[in-house]
């Protein structure tokens, strides 16, 4: 690789750091979107996807979001203690519990829909001095990044399991 290609490369990755920097700030930072309780960003993901798909269970719930089934059963749990969810016994599987929203849940469901209504506008007014293609190309772009991404998790994973 050229030094100027290398250099630009450096700032890309730069700027990719910072945003993961920023969005793991934002993640740990707890949020009013409108009803005057906190939730942290995690909360607001899970009311968000059992809010779309109702009876979705835990299990279902993991795999959506990529997170651990123990992440995602504390994240149950705080939320029912809250009373956004509510857990029903699955009348055709009595070991599975299906996730649905209760009244104060589909609440702050639609609140956090209206702020991620407000944080999409800010973002494309943001971006609007770039072009259809010009946000195709970044895609693209991350796209690849995220593809090499993937393959050092993949081997640095295999090995911790031959550690």
């Amino acid at each position: 690789m050229s030094e100027k290609r290398d250099e630009i490369f450096g700032e890309l990755m730069e700027q990719i750091d910072e945003s993961y920097d920023l969005m793991s700030d934002y993640d740990a930072i707890p949020h009013n979107y409108g009803g005057g309780e906190y939730l942290y960003q995690s909360e607001s993901q899970t009311i968000h996807v059992v809010g779309d798909h109702p009876g979705i269970t835990a299990r279902e719930l993991s795999d959506l979001i990529r997170k651990t089934p123990s992440f995602c059963s504390q994240n149950i749990k705080k939320l029912r203690a809250k009373g956004y969810m509510e857990q029903i016994r699955n009348q055709y599987n009595a070991r599975e519990y299906l996730l649905q929203l209760t009244e104060k849940g589909k609440k702050m469901y639609a609140e956090h829909r209206d702020f991620e209504q407000r944080c999409l506008e800010r973002t494309l007014g943001n971006l609007s001095g770039f072009s259809d293609d010009e946000l195709k190309k970044f895609i693209e772009i991350q796209k690849k990044i995220n593809e090499t991404l993937a393959l050092d998790v993949g081997e640095s994973r295999k090995e911790l399991r031959n550690w």
